[in-house]
This record gives C-alpha cells, sequence and structure tokens, in this order.
C-alpha cells in the first residue's frame, strides 16, 4: 500500500478563472492563497502536452483546512462543457434552503433539482467560471 499524508487540494478544471475565485470567496468565504497564477510551460511539462497553456489560482478558508484548486486552460472547455458534474467539491451545510439561495443570490444555478437521501438532502449547482459544487444538508 502506498504510503500518503493528508490531500493537499481539490482540483477542478473552469472556464473563468477569475470568475470562479470571485464567487467562492462571496459565496463561502474563501480567499486566494495563490491569485491566479500565469504557470508557463510548467503546466505543459507535468501533464505531457507540449503546449499547453494554464491559468491556476488555489483557495483557502479561515476556518477550515481545505484548499481548492481551480485550473483554466485557454482555448480548452473546462467544466461547463460537460453536462455531467463530475468534479465538484461538496459542502455539508446545516440549510439547503438557505445555503441555496444564498449560493443562488451569488451568482450560482441549480443545475437540477434537491434530490432526498436517507442520510439528507443534495443539489448540485454551477457556479460563474464553470465550476460545480453540491450542497448537501445531512439529517441529525
Amino acid at each position: 500500500m502506498l504510503e500518503t499524508a493528508p490531500i493537499l487540494h481539490f482540483s477542478a478544471v473552469v472556464d473563468d478563472l477569475d470568475r470562479t475565485v470571485a464567487f467562492y470567496g462571496d459565496a463561502f468565504g474563501f480567499v486566494a492563497s495563490l491569485p491566479p497564477t500565469d504557470l508557463g510551460d510548467a503546466f505543459a511539462r507535468m501533464v505531457g502536452e507540449q503546449g499547453l497553456s494554464a491559468r491556476l489560482a488555489q483557495l483557502v478558508h479561515p476556518d477550515r483546512p481545505e484548499t481548492l484548486e481551480f485550473v483554466a486552460c485557454p482555448g480548452r472547455p473546462g467544466a461547463a462543457a460537460d453536462a455531467v458534474p463530475l468534479a465538484h467539491v461538496a459542502f455539508c451545510v446545516p440549510d439547503l434552503d438557505v445555503a441555496l439561495e444564498t449560493a443562488r443570490a451569488a451568482g450560482a444555478e441549480l443545475m437540477g433539482e434537491v434530490v432526498a437521501f436517507a442520510e439528507g438532502r443534495s443539489a448540485y449547482c454551477r457556479a460563474p467560471g464553470g465550476s460545480v459544487f453540491e450542497l448537501e444538508e445531512l439529517y441529525e
């Protein structure tokens, strides 16, 4: 078994990095620990695709340990091009209806409908910039 350390970050491809950073700051209180940065040829070398360019930002929350990382590759479709939200971050919220209202006020769109599961209610949303997030309210 591979010995690992704690997870460093969650990463997703987006269409508009600046709008994504602004949304997660306004809606959830995340701040840029690494502001939108041009990666030069480093990203192309890491993924093995010559000529690929990318901008990256990392966001942290003052009250939680997780880091969100978003990458935009000019000229390439990001998360918004894919209708199935496979790459997403999920947030546990105390009241899903209030959280949805807050997210919508910040510019997010509900992708489908709120669905009830045995453990709670859940909804997928698309944020400005193209990322997808899930809001989940767990039953007590």
